[in-house]
């Protein structure tokens, strides 16, 4: 066991806790600067980028993009009129079929896969769907996730398999990786629309664009983490690459690959309503009409008829994946057998497989001519009943009696004591500190690298022309970050401490993190009308889950032992949880703050729809007017913006405790 020098931990604790008060005390003396700039207390002060450094570096993506629709066109058209035939056959195929054979058929494979839960689940959803009329809407959007993720999977899995066999590849494609799953699906929108044009193939082409990461990731790591000794047995007894990867490797990473294909359908997913702002039909089309008119309850109805269907498929693909973890025990065709439990009497008195397909097959074919004979493939209109009047009473009735708090925390709270203290301070200082000292600050946190990134990436934001829409962007995000930084570890200690909050928040958690992001804007632009602080709000109600999720398991994660030490030792649970679990927990607490900066970068340009301005504001109208120069730079900005927080939240630990270094 390792002995320390106990005088030395002192030294060092005590060094830490110092620099925690130093830390904390620039804070609190920034924060007082910075609400004085607020009321003008300071003039105007230095803000600005020179007009002289300015250079067009959209011009060249311009060029790009002209080039490509003129000189691509014998690929893109063919491409663009298979793709429409293609979603044409499915969407009659899906809108085709009665409403009954759906429902059957998707109640007993969900039963087959997922067991009785997730049987009456899908029987239930799909009721639920079809008694809001949004029948054919979810077919639509079902239609359009088949074809995506089909073509995500056909072209990623080998993308994936080429990646694991090669590092030269994997060296490449990592950093493609990492900038498609941050870069805002809103950039995509720009290209899409000019190489496609509006229709089916520019919505398929978004999907499987913003989808596709996770299958070739996980591919990539499924492979990779197969043991060498098994590759290499199956070389020596004369297997070729293509056998061993079809025969051995394939099928040992198979569960890992299932997983990303979970991944991909969730992505896929949170395209639906993107995709709706270029013609494509489907719920996500019935979520933006309903934020349109500003009608909470219908865009509440599709919303939620979306996290069914998000629910579903979860479930679904994550019981196949489970089924194939069993590493050979479970085979296609066999029930799993538990060991020491005895065989199912089916086991060894099966029907032939062709039989049972057979009986199946005619019994879909009867039951969809009967169905199509006796007219009722119809979802019944005397089963439909609508709770979008009762969600929007609730709602109207919300904004008028709760005025008073819904205003404070507007403009009391937010603006005065947030959003204007942190967009003055930005705005007063000359552009030169703020590079060198966000360049300083970020080399405390996270190093040299990341230091070197955070200048290059602010330098950037002037050069591009885009420095105060920038500001603008990043001061909403860091008062989007700290409310739900704050608010969410609250929460999630509080989660930790009680078994009935923990339980009461879990499937608030699970529907805000399913939950379409623009379903959220029609109740905030209700209660708070529109602009940065409406963005502000709908920011931190979409990002907190993370944070909640994550300090609430850390907390629990800590060992028993180590907490029932500390209460033997006279300490109280509050101390126990300030000085041990919470330091133990800081690197899970550290990872959810992680990701709710990258979520709260998510919504910039969703925020820019209610009028948030900055980058969000900027491709959104770009894509509108098909700028692309603009419109990829602003988007390149918001990618830099998240690629350097991120990495700083990921490598700070400024609280880590000596026991967890040493453990």
């Amino acid at each position: 066991m390792t002995t320390i020098d106990q005088s030395y931990l002192t030294e060092k604790n005590s060094w830490k806790l110092g620099r925690s008060y130093y830390i904390g005390g620039f804070v609190v003396l920034g924060y007082g600067l910075a609400y004085l700039m607020s009321h003008g207390v300071f003039g105007v002060g230095y803000g600005g980028f020179p007009d002289a450094l300015h250079l067009a570096v959209d011009k060249p993506v311009d060029v790009v993009f002209k080039w490509t629709g003129e000189n691509l066109s014998w690929l893109l058209n063919p491409i663009s009129s298979g793709v429409d035939a293609l979603m044409a056959g499915v969407e009659n195929l899906f809108l085709w079929l009665p409403w009954m054979v759906v429902l059957i058929l998707a109640s007993l494979a969900s039963y087959r896969l997922g067991g009785l839960s997730t049987g009456l689940f899908s029987a239930v959803s799909l009721v639920l769907i079809g008694m809001w009329g949004l029948w054919d809407s979810a077919m639509l959007t079902m239609s359009m996730m088949a074809v995506s993720v089909v073509i995500a999977v056909v072209v990623g899995i080998p993308i994936g398999v080429t990646s694991a066999m090669s590092n030269r590849v994997d060296g490449v494609l990592r950093p493609v990786l990492d900038t498609m799953q941050v870069l805002p699906a809103f950039v995509y929108l720009m290209p899409a629309l000019f190489l496609f044009g509006v229709g089916s193939t520019v919505s398929v082409f978004l999907t499987v664009t913003y989808a596709i990461p996770p299958v070739i990731r996980l591919t990539n790591l499924g492979l990779r983490q197969i043991p060498i000794p098994i590759v290499e047995t199956a070389l020596s007894h004369g297997s070729s690459r293509i056998q061993t990867l079809f025969q051995v490797q394939l099928p040992l990473a198979k569960p890992t690959i299932l997983m990303g294909i979970n991944q991909t359908i969730m992505m896929a997913l949170a395209m639906v309503i993107i995709t709706a702002l270029v013609g494509s039909v489907g719920l996500g089309r019935d979520v933006w009409t309903a934020l349109r008119r500003i009608d909470s309850g219908a865009g509440f109805e599709a919303g939620l008829a979306i996290v069914f269907i998000a629910i579903l498929f979860d479930r679904l693909s994550y019981a196949l994946a489970e089924k194939s973890t069993a590493g050979g025990v479970y085979r296609k065709g066999e029930r799993n057998a538990v060991p020491g439990a005895g065989t199912h009497a089916l086991n060894n008195k099966r029907l032939p497989r062709w039989l049972l397909w057979s009986v199946s097959g005619i019994g879909i074919i009867l039951f969809v001519s009967a169905s199509k004979v006796f007219n009722f493939e119809e979802y019944p209109g005397v089963l439909q009943y609508s709770i979008a009047g009762f969600i929007n009473s609730f709602v109207d009735w919300f904004a008028i009696n709760l005025f008073f708090a819904t205003d404070w925390i507007k403009e009391s709270f937010i603006r005065e004591f947030g959003l204007a203290p942190v967009q003055a301070f930005l705005g007063w200082l000359p552009w030169s500190v703020i590079v060198f000292g966000s360049a300083s600050i970020v080399y405390f946190l996270g190093g040299w690298k990341v230091s070197v990134l955070a200048a290059a990436s602010v330098t950037f934001f002037g050069i591009a022309g885009v420095w105060d829409l920038a500001l603008h962007t990043l001061s909403q995000v860091v008062v989007a970050v700290m409310i739900s930084t704050v608010i969410g570890v609250l929460l999630g200690i509080w989660a930790s401490q009680s078994r009935l909050m923990d339980a009461a928040l879990r499937p608030i958690m699970d529907t805000m993190q399913t939950m379409p992001i623009f379903v959220y804007l029609i109740p905030v632009i209700m209660l708070w009308g529109s602009g940065p602080i409406t963005a502000i709000i709908a920011t931190v109600i979409y990002s907190i889950p993370p944070a909640i999720r994550m300090t609430n398991m850390g907390i629990r994660l800590v060992p028993v032992e180590i907490v029932e030490t500390a209460k033997s030792h006279g300490a109280s649970t509050f101390q126990v949880l300030l000085h041990v679990q919470i330091p133990m927990a800081m690197s899970t607490i550290m990872m959810g703050i992680n990701q709710t900066i990258i979520m709260a970068l998510a919504m910039v340009i969703i925020g820019g729809l209610v009028g948030g301005g900055g980058l969000g504001e900027e491709v959104y109208i770009t894509s509108i007017y098909l700028r692309m120069g603009q419109g990829f730079i602003a988007g390149m900005c918001i990618v830099l913006m998240a690629m350097v927080l991120s990495r700083i939240s990921r490598q700070n630990r400024p609280w880590s405790s000596e026991t967890e270094a040493l453990r």
